[in-house]
C-alpha cells in the first residue's frame, strides 16, 4: 500500500517536473526570441535600472555610441554615454513613470538627429528602470530640409520671370501697345523670360526624371571624340560672339560604353557653362586622361574661376556662385546637378578644380566598359 502511494507520488512529481521543464524551455525560447528581435532592430535599444545603471544594449546602440555592452553593463548611464539630454529623458521617465518622446540633436559621438522614445520598466507595479529606443532620423530631416529648400528655390526662380512678364503685359495693356518701338522691345523681353521659364521647367523635368532612379540607361559603344565634336559645332556661333576658341584633344577612336544621349547632355551643359562664364577672347579645352579601366574627361576654361568657399557646393541644385550674373545669362542653376546625377548613374564621379580669376577645370570619370 505504501509502495503504491510512493510510486504515485513519484509519478506526480515527475509530471510536475516535466511541466516545469517545459515552462523553462518556453521562457528560454521566448527570451531568445526577444533578444533576436532586439538585436536585429535598426533602432538602438538601451535598458537602465532605477539608479540609471546600464542593464543591456543592443548592437545598434553599440554602433551608435561606439561602446560594447561588456564595457557599459553595470555602469551609471552618464559614465558610459556622456549626454545630458538623454540622461534628462531617463530622469523624467523614472520620476514621472510615464513614457517620454523627444527629438534630440546629438554632437557626440556623431553629429546626428535622433528620435528618443523612453518608457518605464515596471516590476510589481513599481518603476524599476527605463527602456530607451533611439531612432536615427538624420536622413529624414536632411531630406525635409532639401524639400523645403527646393520648393523655396523653385518658387523664387519661377516668380522672377513671371513678375517681369506680368509687369510688361500690364504696361502694354495700359496703352504702351500703341508705342510700336517700345512695345516690340517689351515683347522681346517677355519672350526672353518665357524662354527662361521653358528652360527652367525642362531642366526640372530632366533632374526629376534622373533623380527618380527609374531612368533606364540605353548604353552602347560610341566614339566619344565624334560626339564632342558634334557638341562643339552647336556652340560655334555662341563662342564666336565672345571670341572664344574651343579645342578638343580627345583621341580619335576613343570608345566608351554609355548612354550617348545622356553623355551628350553632360558635354552640352559643361561646354555651355564654359562659354557663358568665360572672358572675352578666352579658350575652352577638352581633353582626357587614361586611368586603368576608366577615362577622365576634363573641360577647362579661361573664365573667372570659382571661389574656394563655393567649390564644395557647386554641384548642388540651384547653387550659383554669382546669382545675378547667372540669371542675367539665362542660367537655371540646375545644369551641374544634372551633370553630377548622369555621371553617377553611369557609375562615375565628378569634380572641379578652380582658382578664382584663373579659370576652372570641370572633370568627370567614367568606366570605359
Amino acid at each position: 500500500m505504501f509502495n503504491s502511494r510512493l510510486k504515485k507520488k513519484i509519478s506526480e512529481l515527475d509530471s510536475e517536473l516535466e511541466i516545469f521543464k517545459q515552462r523553462i524551455d518556453l521562457l528560454e525560447n521566448e527570451n531568445n526570441r526577444i533578444h533576436a528581435i532586439l538585436n536585429s532592430m535598426v533602432e538602438g535599444v538601451i535598458a537602465v535600472d532605477k539608479d540609471t545603471r546600464v542593464l543591456w544594449l543592443n548592437p545598434t546602440a553599440e554602433n551608435i555610441f561606439n561602446i560594447s555592452q561588456k564595457n557599459a553593463q553595470g555602469k551609471i548611464f552618464l559614465e558610459v554615454f556622456p549626454n545630458n539630454d538623454i540622461a534628462d529623458v531617463i530622469a523624467l521617465v523614472l520620476k514621472g513613470k510615464e513614457p517620454v518622446s523627444k527629438e534630440l540633436a546629438l554632437i557626440w559621438p556623431v553629429q546626428k538627429v535622433f528620435q528618443v522614445n523612453a518608457s518605464p520598466i515596471f516590476e510589481s507595479k513599481v518603476t524599476s528602470g527605463c527602456l530607451l529606443v533611439i531612432h536615427d532620423i538624420t536622413e529624414i530631416r536632411r531630406l525635409e530640409t532639401m524639400r523645403r529648400d527646393f520648393v523655396a528655390n523653385v518658387s523664387h526662380e519661377l516668380k522672377t520671370p513671371l513678375t517681369s512678364i506680368k509687369g510688361f503685359v500690364e504696361t502694354l495693356l495700359e496703352g504702351a501697345l500703341e508705342d510700336k518701338e517700345n512695345s516690340v522691345n517689351f515683347l522681346k523681353i517677355i519672350n526672353t523670360h518665357a524662354d527662361r521659364l521653358n528652360t527652367l521647367i525642362n531642366d526640372l523635368l530632366d533632374l526629376s526624371h534622373i533623380e527618380s532612379k527609374e531612368i533606364v540607361l540605353k548604353k552602347d559603344k560610341f566614339d566619344l571624340a565624334g560626339l564632342v565634336n558634334e557638341v562643339i559645332s552647336g556652340f560655334k556661333s555662341q563662342a564666336k560672339k565672345k571670341g572664344i576658341e574651343i579645342n578638343s584633344a580627345l583621341p580619335q577612336g576613343l570608345e566608351i560604353f554609355a548612354d550617348k544621349s545622356k553623355i551628350e547632355q553632360v558635354f552640352t551643359n559643361l561646354v555651355n557653362n564654359a562659354i557663358k562664364y568665360n572672358k572675352e577672347n578666352g579658350f575652352v579645352r577638352i581633353y582626357s586622361e587614361q586611368l586603368a579601366d576608366k577615362i577622365k574627361i576634363v573641360v577647362e576654361d579661361s573664365g573667372s574661376g570659382i571661389p574656394a568657399k563655393d567649390i564644395p557646393r557647386i554641384f548642388e541644385r540651384f547653387y550659383r556662385v554669382d546669382k545675378a550674373r547667372s540669371r542675367q545669362l539665362g542660367g537655371t542653376g540646375l545644369g551641374l546637378s544634372i551633370v553630377k546625377h548622369i555621371i553617377e548613374l553611369h557609375g562615375g564621379n565628378v569634380g572641379v578644380e578652380s582658382t578664382e580669376g584663373l579659370g576652372s577645370k570641370f572633370w568627370f570619370i567614367l568606366p570605359i566598359s
